[in-house]
């Protein structure tokens, strides 16, 4: 089904915000956050979440999940970075910040090293990040970014 979201997962949609400083305002929280994440600086990642914040991986993923609040988005990071060598090493290139208003979406890639295996490979992903008073409430991650965009389009 053309436009169809992956089972079990939300629509982003939850209405805009229309303000242009305040959508502008997003990015900035989402990029800061984001490029903190990329670096491994997790405090400075951490600093924009909201203690609601959730993040649910992709739905692709050998074992899906959803963390809720600050103790699970610590075990996020152990869990995204045990498999791979170089994780917060400054490997992950942002495409865009893609700016929705109240969400915001970002594409991204990296070259990772399996930690196991030592295999080099390039990874593609896409993350719609909701933002509420200025900060991080909810990640949802996309394969592609037409996915993320389908996902936060209204109706």
């Amino acid at each position: 089904m053309r436009g169809a979201l992956p089972r079990g997962r939300p629509s982003c949609f939850t209405g805009r915000d229309t303000s242009s400083v305040v959508s502008a305002s997003n990015v900035e929280v989402v990029r800061r956050s984001f490029e903190a994440f990329a670096r491994g600086d997790l405090d400075a990642f951490f600093a924009e979440h909201a203690p609601e914040i959730e993040w649910t991986t992709g739905a692709d993923e050998p074992d899906p999940q959803t963390y809720r609040g600050p103790e699970d988005m610590r075990r996020f990071t152990v869990d995204t970075s045990d498999a791979w060598v170089n994780r917060f090493d400054g490997v992950v290139r942002f495409k865009d910040f893609i700016d929705l208003g109240d969400w915001v979406v970002v594409p991204w890639t990296a070259t990772l090293e399996g930690r196991a295996s030592g295999l080099a490979i390039e990874v593609y992903e896409t993350y719609a990040v909701r933002v509420v008073e200025g900060r991080i409430v909810r990640v949802d991650e996309y394969r592609t970014t037409e996915e993320a965009l389908r996902a936060c389009a209204p109706g």
